[in-house]
């Protein structure tokens, strides 16, 4: 019996972490948990790195080390929420049944997050980052979830005419994200993306 190959960037279950990966791991942690707490206090803009630095014990250059820049706190920020999102929508087997959810599931997870202004900023972020990949390269599960489901919708025929599932998955994410980023007053949130997912149904 020939043993399955496995998948790229698997872990084998036999693999153990050095002792010195362990406590990078554990340095990350503290630094993007510390991060988080000092955004959610002074807002994206007013956090210091410093003192985020300083709240998780360790150097300025070690928080270097880790995050390259405060924006790629966001970035991580943003896919640990959109794991929250697939954990929610993944069992919504048909485009349509996702799409009905999808705004729910976004204004709830996206006012989980603390701070002034820290939600819409990680949106912009997010936005404009070049992790933004095709959907060979991307890392971000919603966007891999939206696709999956854009192309089985239109071979079941619950995609609108003339968009292709690739072009969907983008047009809808873009959209989504640009209403986000506008911040537009109101409470009427829910509505409104439900309005504007719901036009690349068939």
């Amino acid at each position: 019996m020939s043993a399955a190959a496995p998948r790229a960037g698997q872990a084998s279950p036999f693999e153990r972490p050095s002792a010195r990966e362990l406590q990078r791991q554990r340095t990350r942690a503290r630094l993007f948990e510390a991060a988080l707490a000092e955004f959610a206090v002074t807002g994206f803009d007013g956090a210091s790195v410093a003192e985020i630095a300083r709240k998780a014990g360790v150097s300025r250059p070690s928080f270097y080390f880790h995050f390259p820049t405060k924006e790629h706190v966001l970035l991580e920020l943003q896919w640990h929420k959109e794991l929250e999102m697939v954990a929610r929508l993944e069992g919504h087997a048909t485009l349509r049944a996702l799409l009905e959810a999808l705004p729910d599931a976004i204004v709830d997870v996206y006012a989980s997050i603390e701070g002034p202004g820290v939600a819409r900023d990680m949106v912009m972020i997010y936005a404009r980052s070049p992790e933004y990949l095709p959907l060979a390269e991307q890392p971000f599960p919603l966007v891999r979830l939206l696709a999956s489901r854009f192309a089985e919708g239109a071979r079941r025929g619950e995609l609108r005419a003339g968009l292709e599932p690739v072009q969907a998955t983008f047009l809808c994410l873009t959209g989504v994200f640009g209403y986000l980023i506008a911040g537009l007053p109101g409470g009427t949130q829910r509505e409104d993306l439900r309005a504007a997912v719901g036009l690349y149904l068939a």
